[in-house]
């Protein structure tokens, strides 16, 4: 069928009933970016028609309709100004997570030939989006998955941004395979208590990876504990760490750090007023 850009705007927003009307004009305008190469200015002026498969399109909003989210059926979104390949290996960059980037890239842009590890590093985009900003000597990212990894490998090729890839279990690192001397050690763990899985969304609980999501309610600080611990065996002296966190246990997480007499550390909140990064330097 040809359909104009707004019919077709309106035909996907008004079949889409697993959101509210807002984010449904969202999601429509991605996935007509994605698969019909129509923007938002096509849309306003509306000139000209375009060739729709309405079997396509019929299941593309089957898929969004079971709430699958729409990054995962276009297999991109975008963080920090970049692309990256997603798929449900690796979680879908937030926001926070941007916002984790932001404060490092700040606090470190005037430095010169970094050494930077991200821990548990999933599609690579913290890793990535740092040694595109920064001055970076070499950025490590580190992950168990193998999977996840060569998503991340796929992503760095994507953004040209040279990245070492390391696979090891951080909760039992292999300390011969990492490197030390570093000046910033980042890491967006897991850390969604399993109780908390009733209060999340179909969209993030049936399939976002929960490799990468969840702890047991009795040890929710385990990837914190290890890699802190870690950390303290690869940061150089005035070295840094950063950790986004669990907003319920930002004093807790920073507890964490004191016992491996981390300094100046420092509980962040996110735009929206929550806990949502822990840091600290090596002494």
């Amino acid at each position: 069928m040809q359909l104009l850009p707004s019919d077709l705007h309106k035909k996907i927003s008004a079949a889409i009933n697993v959101y509210d009307k807002s984010e449904a004009e969202s999601i429509a305008y991605i996935l007509m970016e994605h698969f019909w190469t129509i923007n938002k200015t096509d849309v306003l002026l509306n000139q000209k028609t375009t060739e729709v498969n309405e079997e396509e399109l019929s299941s593309l909003i089957k898929r969004i309709n079971t709430a699958e989210p729409v990054q995962y059926i276009t297999g991109e979104t975008w963080f920090y100004d970049r692309k990256f390949k997603v798929n449900k290996h690796v979680l879908i960059p937030r926001f926070e997570t941007e916002e984790l980037v932001h404060l490092i890239i700040n606090e470190h842009k005037k430095k010169q030939q970094l050494r930077i590890l991200d821990a548990c590093t999933g599609s690579g985009c913290i890793a990535i989006s740092l040694n595109a900003e920064l001055n970076s000597e070499q950025t490590f990212a580190v992950d168990i998955s193998t999977e996840a990894l060569q998503t991340a490998k796929s992503n760095a090729e994507l953004n040209n941004t040279p990245v070492t890839f390391i696979q090891d279990n951080l909760l039992n690192p292999d300390l011969g395979m990492l490197p030390d001397n570093l000046d910033i050690f980042v890491s967006n763990p897991p850390y969604v208590k399993e109780s908390e899985k009733a209060l999340m969304h179909s969209n993030v609980l049936d399939y976002e990876p929960h490799l990468a999501l969840f702890v047991e309610d009795d040890n929710p600080l385990i990837f914190y504990k290890a890699l802190t611990k870690l950390a303290n065996n690869l940061l150089k002296p005035g070295g840094k760490i950063y950790f986004e966190i669990n907003e319920q246990l930002g004093k807790e997480t920073a507890e964490v750090l004191r016992s491996f007499d981390f300094q100046n550390i420092r509980v962040v909140k996110d735009l929206n007023g929550k806990d949502r990064i822990v840091a600290g330097d090596k002494k």
